[in-house]
């Protein structure tokens, strides 16, 4: 693997573009780039810059587009949703980070979703059906995951409103899932509470920690096409009604490369707090595993906002926590090793342990912030009625001739 640095200067000229379109392209997070100590200038690794340029000199031809179009970072769906730009993240043009330090998520979902409270009526519940009852016991001992996706089915199969194609009775259906995966997260009855409420009563979060718990819901609402949100997005436009879509969400994040890497954070902190030097059980680990899980994000070169967001939360609400003081160690040493910036999964993560929050809970959080955002990628789709069919390339054996 290359792993020569180059400068600002020399990254430029190998692309041809000036200096300011060069930093346009790590906002955008098409090219990753990281400081030198003690020094302004940054530097970029060769291999990403000719990656970039191999990208950019790629025709529209069809087979071009089957080729390229679901690498990383190359956009595949127009969407008035979710910017990132500049390191910041931005909800249909209001910055996420400043949305996280007053709102709920249901505030982010109305304005995702584009509608008022109406559908968050306090009668808007899932119907406790025989047949969702019966999943609710079965589901009782499964992971928060795999309770979520045997409880999405159960409740599909009664609430015929879902398959109505109408806008307020999809916003309606919309609440009520995110409520009954609330309700599975915290194994508590189906509430009509704000969700970050439910959450800190079932968790027995103390008041100042409640607030975190709200912005960490809020943060992980959406993220343009990550895995997940694309799934979801797909099987929205097939016409499936909001269960399957959610559905689909929830299995992809269950993976170890998409919300499932919480665990692998887990499992790193873990391992340093028995450590006996931090900053060599890093560098360990580095050399080892190639990259630190939680830290980094192709999108944010200089570090995930949302993190940056949540970290600054934690040290406002609760400054003399010792796991926090720990954590801070952690992140300087791998600023230190590594020259990494911790993502939203390792603040997620520390969220829990500072918190002293249930097994997963990271991952629950996330995937509760990130239903609003599934919902809100089908109601967009549902406005067109093309259907999301990439094409391939084939690079397999071919017929004789």
């Amino acid at each position: 693997m290359n792993t020569e640095w180059i400068g600002s200067t020399e990254a430029a000229r190998r692309l041809g573009v000036s200096a300011a379109t060069l930093y346009a392209y790590v906002s955008r997070g098409l090219l990753r780039s990281e400081g030198t100590s003690g020094q302004r200038e940054r530097r970029y690794r060769a291999d990403d810059v000719a990656r970039l340029k191999r990208q950019r000199a790629v025709g529209r031809k069809a087979e071009s587009i089957a080729a390229n179009a679901l690498d990383f970072g190359t956009p595949v769906l127009e969407s008035s949703l979710t910017l990132i730009e500049n390191g910041r993240l931005y909800y249909r043009g209001h910055d996420a980070a400043r949305l996280a330090r007053s709102n709920s998520l249901e505030h982010v979902a109305q304005l995702l979703w584009e509608c008022d409270d109406r559908p968050f009526d306090a009668q808007n519940l899932p119907a406790m059906s025989a047949a969702l009852r019966a999943a609710w016991n079965a589901a009782a001992t499964l992971s928060t995951v795999d309770r979520c996706l045997i409880l999405l089915p159960a409740a599909a199969r009664w609430d015929h409103p879902s398959w109505v194609e109408d806008r307020g009775a999809m916003l309606e259906t919309a609440v009520r899932i995110l409520r009954l995966l609330t309700s599975a997260v915290t194994m508590e009855p189906v509430s009509s509470l704000p969700i970050h409420e439910q959450l800190a009563s079932a968790w027995h979060v103390p008041a100042q920690g409640v607030p975190l718990i709200r912005a960490a819901l809020v943060l992980s609402a959406d993220h343009e096409f990550n895995a997940s949100t694309f799934a979801a997005r797909v099987v929205a436009s097939t016409g499936a009604h909001f269960y399957s879509v959610a559905t689909a969400g929830l299995a992809a994040i269950s993976g170890p490369r998409h919300g499932g890497l919480t665990r692998h954070v887990a499992s790193l902190l873990d391992a340093l707090a028995s450590a006996d030097n931090l900053e060599a059980e890093l560098a360990r680990h580095v050399q080892e595993h190639v990259h630190l899980p939680g830290f980094g994000h192709p999108l944010y070169p200089d570090g995930d906002v949302r993190a940056a967001t949540l970290f600054a939360l934690l040290r406002e609400n609760l400054p003399n926590s010792p796991e926090l003081a720990f954590i801070e160690r952690v992140v300087a040493a791998a600023g230190q090793v590594a020259r990494a910036e911790p993502n939203i999964d390792f603040a997620t993560v520390t969220l829990e342990r500072v918190l002293g929050l249930p097994r997963d809970s990271a991952l629950a959080l996330f995937l509760l912030g990130r239903t609003v955002g599934w919902i809100a990628h089908a109601l967009e789709q549902a406005n067109s009625s093309s259907l999301i069919r990439p094409r391939a390339r084939y690079v397999g054996p071919h017929p004789a001739a």
